[in-house]
């Protein structure tokens, strides 16, 4: 039945409001050790159902339903548009949590082997809440390595990056080296004089950790079964080691949104 409600008659839905739909996941113990989705989607029926919940599937049409059904009031259809110019001291800008990262070279494996991951894959397996419980273990077979390589994917990048990315790859070989018995890793990076004279000397005396000042070439596997082979420079001359599981190091993308922001304001991203 139509009602009135402050001289605006409403239509009342049977199905709104109605509580959100639960995300079906796996259980716990099905998480662990593989890297199925925990999130199994809706079934037909509930996202029917879930799609109803939609008050318009158009634009507004001033019809005071979401009006009519908020209990706390907090609508307000006589508030006037405006512009509001605020003030502040500084802003600041971020590259935000979109996961995405820049294009790298395409003869670092990454897309033609499954044992060759990102760091943030990576990051994902060393936490003690991931797939793994936080041990390393290679997509490829599901085996524990026994080598690790740590590669850097920009390693023409400007030195911020390279700083923070080559740190980044310290701290994931400790927390592998940490988790993973008789472990060996080795970090294949350009290391900026920052680095070197911060990090370095600590980064050398973690035990299972080998630092190498150079650049990864090629990630290659001669023959199914068997270890990948990475080709890095050391001293001007290139040096091939075979390793089990191979981890680029990336160079997160920052939106067009960030940056058409970031150009408006005349400020630098952090």
């Amino acid at each position: 039945m139509i009602y009135e409600k402050e001289k605006r008659y409403i239509i009342p839905f049977d199905d709104v409001p109605s509580p959100r739909a639960v995300m079906p996941e796996i259980s716990v113990d099905d998480r662990r050790g593989n890297f199925v989705e925990v999130e199994t989607g809706f079934p037909e029926d509930m996202a029917v159902q879930e799609a109803k919940r939609c008050l318009s599937c158009r634009r507004c049409l001033g019809c005071a339903l979401c009006w009519a059904e908020c209990k706390p009031e907090a609508i307000d259809f006589s508030i006037p548009d405006e512009n509001l110019d605020l003030e502040f001291d500084e802003v600041i800008l971020t590259r935000g949590q979109d996961n995405d990262f820049e294009p790298f070279d395409e003869n670092l494996g990454y897309g033609v082997y499954a044992d060759v991951i990102t760091d943030l894959q990576f990051e994902r397996m060393l936490s003690p809440t991931g797939p793994t419980d936080g041990l390393v273990v290679s997509p490829l077979n599901g085996e524990i390595p026994t080598r690790v390589a740590i590669v850097q994917g920009d390693g023409r990048g400007d030195e911020g990056h390279l700083l923070s990315s080559t740190v980044l790859g310290v701290n994931e070989a400790i927390l592998a080296l940490h988790n993973t018995d008789g472990l060996q890793v080795t970090l294949v990076s350009p290391l900026t004089s920052t680095f070197k004279e911060q990090f370095l000397g600590e980064a050398q005396g973690v035990s299972g950790l080998e630092i190498v000042d150079g650049e990864a070439r090629f990630v290659e596997r001669e023959e199914e079964g068997k270890p990948l082979t990475v080709t890095f420079s050391r001293n001007g001359e290139d040096e091939n080691q075979e390793f089990d599981l191979v981890v680029v190091l990336t160079k997160p993308r920052v939106s067009p949104e960030i940056q058409a922001l970031s150009k408006k304001l005349d400020q630098e991203i952090l």
